[in-house]
């Protein structure tokens, strides 16, 4: 399975997923890394779901720095993502093509932090209160 298809697999388990962008993880046709991320909304935000999300990013292992937004649109994503896009987030794609042009190895890491997280997210209790299988 496609880790975009089981990132929204992960997030489904906490609720009905409206809306969902995951890039791919190499460029489909020069087969560089892209920075990875994962932004969703549920259909029926609960706030108590947030502390899963938070927890997940705090003991994954991981070698970049997360964060964790809840605004209208729910994003785990690159702190140096945040940084570069500009405090109201206009400049995210153009800070996401910047940084994949210049820092395949930040590219890398972000892949390999963001399984981390989803294995982490799939260990957390679902909506209903059970582990995944």
């Amino acid at each position: 399975m496609k880790r975009n298809e089981r990132a929204r697999q992960v997030l489904s388990r906490f609720g009905d997923v409206a809306w969902f962008r995951h890039p791919v993880e190499r460029h489909p046709f020069y087969d560089y890394f892209q920075v990875s991320f994962v932004g969703w909304r549920y259909a029926e935000p609960r706030e108590e779901l947030k502390t899963i999300f938070e927890s997940a990013i705090r003991e994954a292992p991981k070698q970049v720095e997360w964060t964790f937004r809840s605004i209208r649109n729910w994003m785990i994503v690159p702190t140096r993502l945040i940084r570069e896009a500009g405090p109201d987030g206009a400049n995210f794609n153009d800070a996401m093509g910047a940084i994949r042009e210049s820092d395949q190895e930040f590219c890398a890491a972000t892949a390999e932090d963001l399984e981390n997280i989803l294995r982490k997210l799939t260990e957390a209790p679902s909506i209903d209160g059970s582990p995944s299988a």
